[in-house]
This record gives C-alpha cells, structure tokens and sequence, in this order.
C-alpha cells in the first residue's frame, strides 16, 4: 500500500485502485483574466500559478491508474440553480449569469465555463457540473464514486477556502480518507489557503491530510521502521513506571497501563489470567514483589510507531532463581494514558534456576 510518509498529520496510505483525484474548478472562469475571479476584485494570477503543479499531478493520477474527477462550478443557463443568496454577489453586470468577456459568467457551456487546457479533462474521466461550492451538493459524485469502489480522495483545485475544503469536509462526512496536494491548491488571498490547511490537519486530520506533490510522487509501500529513537524512549518511559508501580505495589498505575479488555492475556509464574478483569483480580490478592528487585538485560524493540517488545530478566534477595519477562506494549490511543497511550497488551513472567 503507498504511503505518503511526510504527510501531515501523518502518514497517508491508500490503494491506487481505491483511489481518485478530485481537480475542484479548474475553470477559465476563476483562473484567467475577464472572468468572475477577477470580476470580484481579485488577483487572478494567484490561481493560474498553480495550473503547471496541478498538470503534472493530474499526469502523475494517470500513470498510477487513479480515477481522475474534475469539477466545475456552473449554472443552469435560467440560473434555476443558482438562488439569489449565490446570484447576488460582485458588481452589478459582473454576477452569476451576466456576459462577461468569455460568455456568461459561470454559466454551463459559455467559453469561461471551460476547463483551462493545461489541465483538462481528457476520455474517460469524470466531469461533474456542481451548483454549489461542494462537490457532493445536488451532483451524482457519491453514486459514481462508490460504483466504482473509491475510499481515498487526492483533492487540488480552487478555491482553497471555498469550494475545496467544502468538499473535502463533504467527503469526510461520508467517509472517505482525504488528503490535499497542498501546492496543487490555491486561494486569492493566501492567508486564507494557510488558514485552510491548517484547520483540515488540525487535530490529528479532523477533516484529512496535507502533503506536498513532491512527497505524493514519492509515495511507496511503507516498511515498518524499527527502533525510532522518539518512539523507543517513549515505551521506555511507560516501562519505567510500571516497573516502579510494580516495587510500590502501587496497583492502580498497574491497572492502568494493562489494557483492560477480554483479550489481554498474562501468563504467570504459577497462574494464568485471561482478560482484563482476571487480571485485576489477581493483583488485588498477591504479595508485593521484593523491593530488592533488580532489571539486567532488558531490550526495548520498537515496531513503527504503535508496536512494541519489551524484554527483561531479573533478580531479587528473595530466591536464588532468575526471573524472565516478556511484554507486549502497543498504542491503542494517545489519549488513553498518560505515556503517549502506551498499554500493555500480553506479558509472560517465568522463573528459572540461574545459571
């Protein structure tokens, strides 16, 4: 599965036959001069500086088999689709519907409609003709998207604050994985595009992703990385207090980092638990461990950022024998604790004689 390793939040995966680009309102209209961008006052340049970024993400779709969706804002030419709370907007004879140097603004089938030629359409993509600034608002995209068995969605396009991020936050309402090609996308005022991409990744990607198109083209099946150094010092901190909990007797910290779910499983010296709730019996009735306890030879082997293996052997004033412990630590939740979520999941505690 490809993976976009420098997204943000984080990494984006998804399947290249799962997968479409979403070219929002790449239209003459918007882009060049004479059209209703400019007829609003706005610096249209701004917008036809991405056209070269969005070409080639459009070839970069095409190659990699991707659906490829381009959208257009456009109007009934009765403008029976436009209400006047849209209609009502720009100069008197610059509106929705009104000639302008390349037909009627924003009008189906008027020459400033068009998508511009460097990133138009070709056979076989999908042109969905949209009334309002989401992609998903009164067109056929969510049916024709799920026919063909679409769950991630690549968007570029303008505006970045308008009609691109409403459609993302459609898209995410219904369920699909969203990421933004951050210099694919544009808006007439840039700090608006900042501000954009800012809300869309905030909070762990509440509306989706961002990435750069350098980094999408990079893109590749993701091998898991062993031992990140900020990863290993985080399990190493979740284990340094359990082991300290563990000589306190200090059973709530304990209970707090076993997951406590059907399927925790910990294998003792002399007994076995099955699930959380076993397990927090058992500790409520057994002795604490020596204070004398000592750690030799522990290992912390980490796996990506979720997963980890923690190893130790130890000893204590108590019996001459050598104790082994094996557990099984995994982030199910940053929030469920307060060690970046880490949790232990299974453990394994034995005694053997020392050699």
């Amino acid at each position: 599965m490809p993976t976009i390793t420098r997204a943000r939040p984080s990494p984006f995966s998804f399947e290249a036959s799962h997968t479409a680009l979403v070219v929002i309102d790449m239209q003459r209209d918007f882009i060049e001069p004479g059209g209703f961008g400019e007829a609003l006052r706005n610096d249209v340049s701004l917008l036809s500086s991405i056209v070269p970024a969005v070409a080639r993400l459009i070839g970069h779709a095409r190659e990699q088999g991707w659906l490829v969706v381009h959208t257009r804002e456009s109007h009934a030419p009765d403008l029976s689709d436009c209400p006047d709370a849209k209609r009502l907007r720009g100069a008197p004879q610059a509106r929705i519907g009104d000639m302008g140097p390349m037909g009627r603004i924003l009008v189906r089938g008027e020459p400033g409609n068009a998508i511009v030629d460097a990133v138009a359409p070709v056979a076989g993509e999908l042109v969905v003709d949209k009334p309002g600034k989401g992609a998903f608002h009164a067109t056929r995209l969510g049916e024709e998207l799920a026919q063909r068995g679409i769950t991630h969605l690549v968007f570029a396009g303008v505006t970045t604050e308008v009609c691109v991020q409403t459609s993302m936050r459609e898209a995410n309402d219904r369920g699909y994985e969203c990421v933004l090609i951050e210099d694919a996308t544009a808006s007439y005022i840039p700090a608006f595009k900042t501000a954009t991409i800012e809300m869309i990744r905030s909070q762990g990607g509440i509306v989706g992703w961002t990435a750069m198109l350098a980094d999408l083209q990079e893109a590749r099946p993701m091998t898991m990385e062993l031992n990140r150094p900020e990863t290993v010092a985080e399990v190493e901190r979740a284990f340094v207090a359990y082991e300290r909990a563990l000589v306190d007797n200090d059973v709530a910290t304990m209970n707090a980092l076993f997951w406590h779910a059907p399927q925790t499983v910990r294998y003792g010296i002399a007994e076995v638990q099955h699930g959380g709730d076993a397990i927090r019996r058992w500790r409520e009735t057994c002795a604490p461990v020596p204070r004398s306890r000592r750690l030799h030879r522990t290992v912390v082997t980490t796996f990506g950022a979720d997963y980890a293996t923690v190893s130790t052997e130890f000893t204590s004033d108590a019996t001459p024998l050598l104790g082994r412990q094996m557990q099984t630590w995994a982030r199910l939740s940053d929030k469920m604790n307060a060690f970046a979520g880490w949790i232990i999941v299974a453990a394994h505690v034995s005694l053997i004689d020392a050699p």
